[in-house]
């Protein structure tokens, strides 16, 4: 059994909820493998339970299943806004989100992750924020989003090891993700760690 495996095996389960999402999701979408894995949505929840935020922004949203694994921790005023561009995807997301007791605190904006960021109000602090959309934005998305974070504001970046190809892959998406794990390793003013799960997710505290 290898180490990934292992983690799986002896992890809590998937709530039912989402379970069901996930069956959803590959069933009535084609893009099933954009989701969010299990491992990584227990990822998302125990982050929120530790910071017990009480802003999260979401940058892309795809179902809704990330959402609803940072949703666990909220405070029990706080407010998750989660952007999404591909307003299809929205039957889907409100038919499970309408099912979590606390689906009022999510804010769903239809638009682009760094038009919401351009715009976001300084008085909303954000305390945590997952970052899970256009790859080829993530470094302008990045340089938005620092100046909204709270003290002690954290980060998490979904994808950032790209199947492991970032060595040998050309593109737009691949020199982003390159130049963003750069710039995070580097930032005296982050601390960052490279979790090795999911298609690698980095986490990221603002000192």
């Amino acid at each position: 059994m290898d180490l990934q495996a292992f983690s799986a095996h002896n992890s809590s389960r998937e709530p039912v909820l989402l379970a069901n999402l996930r069956r959803a999701t590959w069933q009535r979408t084609r893009h099933g493998r954009l989701m969010s894995d299990p491992q990584t949505g227990r990822i998302l929840s125990m982050v929120s339970h530790m910071l017990r935020p009480r802003i999260i922004i979401e940058l892309g949203t795809f179902t809704g299943y990330g959402t609803l694994c940072l949703l666990e921790g909220l405070r029990s005023e706080g407010q998750l806004h989660t952007v999404e561009r591909n307003d299809e995807l929205f039957g889907l997301q409100d038919e499970f989100w309408s099912q979590h007791p606390r689906h009022d605190a999510i804010t769903r904006h239809h638009d682009t992750a760094l038009h919401v960021l351009e715009n976001w109000p300084p008085e909303l602090p954000i305390d945590l924020a997952y970052i899970d959309a256009d790859k080829q934005g993530v470094n302008a998305q990045l340089d938005a989003l620092l100046p909204l974070l709270s003290t002690d504001g954290w980060m998490l970046f979904d994808n950032t090891w790209w199947d492991g190809t970032l060595g040998q892959a050309k593109g737009p998406k691949a020199d982003a993700l390159n130049a963003l794990n750069a710039r995070l390793e580097s930032d005296d003013r982050l601390q960052t760690v490279v979790l090795p799960v999911g298609d690698g997710l980095t986490a990221v505290r603002k000192h």
